[in-house]
This record gives C-alpha cells, sequence and structure tokens, in this order.
C-alpha cells in the first residue's frame, strides 16, 4: 500500500488554508508548515509591500504564503514542468493577480547568470534547493548585493548538517534548526 500524501496548505494571510497541490514527485520536497510559519514570523513586517523571490520554488507554497501576507510581487524559479504546471493551476486558485508574480520556468543558475537578472529587484529571497544539489555553486556565489541592489535578507533551507559558506558581500545573521533542516539566514554585509 503506497503512503497518502501530505496536504499541503497556504498557513496564514489571505488566502489561510487554501489547499495547494503538487506533483507526485520523490524530488520534491514541500517546505513543512512548521519551517514555513517560522519563516514568515521572522520575517514580520520586512515582508509587506516587498518583492520576495521563491528560488527552486516547487509547486509554490512559500511563494504563495509570501503573497497571502502581503509581499508586493513574487517571482517563482522553477525547473521542472509539473512543479510549474501545479505552480500555476496553485496560484489560479488561490486568485492571485498576474502582475502580482512572474514565474521563470529555468534552473536557478541559468535565471541568475542573465543580464540584466529578472529578479534582482526581489527584497526577500529565498531558497529551498534539493538536498543533494550544490547550493553554493548553483546559486549562492551568484547571489550578490552588487548584482541585487535591494536584497535586504537571503533566507536558504538546507540539510542542518551541511554548513553554508555566505556569499560574497553577505554575512550570517542567524541560524533557525528544525531537527534535519536549517534556515540560515544571510544579510549584506554594513
Amino acid at each position: 500500500m503506497r503512503a497518502r500524501k501530505p496536504t499541503l496548505t497556504v498557513g496564514s494571510g489571505e488566502w489561510r488554508g487554501r489547499v495547494l497541490r503538487y506533483p507526485d514527485d520523490p524530488a520534491l520536497r514541500p517546505s513543512m508548515q512548521k519551517t514555513r510559519h517560522s519563516l514568515f514570523s521572522s520575517l514580520g513586517p520586512r515582508l509587506s509591500g516587498a518583492v520576495f523571490a521563491d528560488l527552486y520554488a516547487g509547486a509554490g507554497a512559500v511563494g504563495i504564503e509570501a503573497l497571502s501576507l502581503g509581499a508586493s510581487r513574487v517571482h517563482f524559479v522553477e525547473a521542472g514542468p509539473g512543479a510549474v504546471r501545479a505552480l500555476r493551476a496553485n496560484l489560479a486558485a488561490c486568485g492571485a493577480a498576474t502582475e502580482r508574480f512572474a514565474i521563470h520556468q529555468a534552473r536557478v543558475g541559468e535565471v541568475l547568470d542573465r543580464r540584466p537578472c529578472p529578479i534582482a529587484d526581489a527584497a526577500i529571497v529565498f531558497a529551498d534547493p534539493p538536498y543533494d544539489a550544490d547550493v553554493e555553486e548553483e546559486c549562492l556565489r551568484r547571489l550578490s548585493p552588487a548584482a541585487f541592489a535591494a536584497l535586504d535578507v537571503l533566507v536558504v533551507e538546507h540539510r542542518t548538517r551541511s554548513a553554508l559558506s555566505p556569499p560574497p558581500g553577505l554575512r550570517v545573521e542567524r541560524e533557525r534548526r528544525f531537527g534535519d533542516t536549517t534556515l540560515t539566514y544571510f544579510v549584506p554585509v554594513a
């Protein structure tokens, strides 16, 4: 007998309780509700009116919750076609206005390498890469305060046992651990 897929819902804000679809793909690991709750509690007023980037977005739970809580715009970056279909369906089901989001269907490194970078206006960047990905090579080395002038905070969800080095021009502000999962917050060096 196959294990039942957990229900993924928006945890707070305008669309609280909305059930979100996600593809039956073992490579996808949606952020747990408690991790998302901690993320958004810690961001607090930083989120209101901010441009948010959801890297490795999957079905979009984190970025959709950011919209639900008042982010002005969200950039979703996801390469997987099944995940992008679920993301589009989830945004439509929530009634998200199309001018409040952009979907970049590509690998994160490809989007970050474009000039001009289409997500460079993000003040808050959240990255939840697959646990086996080389996040430093794919993402962190490409995120610099010079390229992201509006960057206020970069949050990376990763395995607790995988230590991350700060990207150039950023420093670790704090870490929050949830068993095997850690949220590491990087902010620009003053």
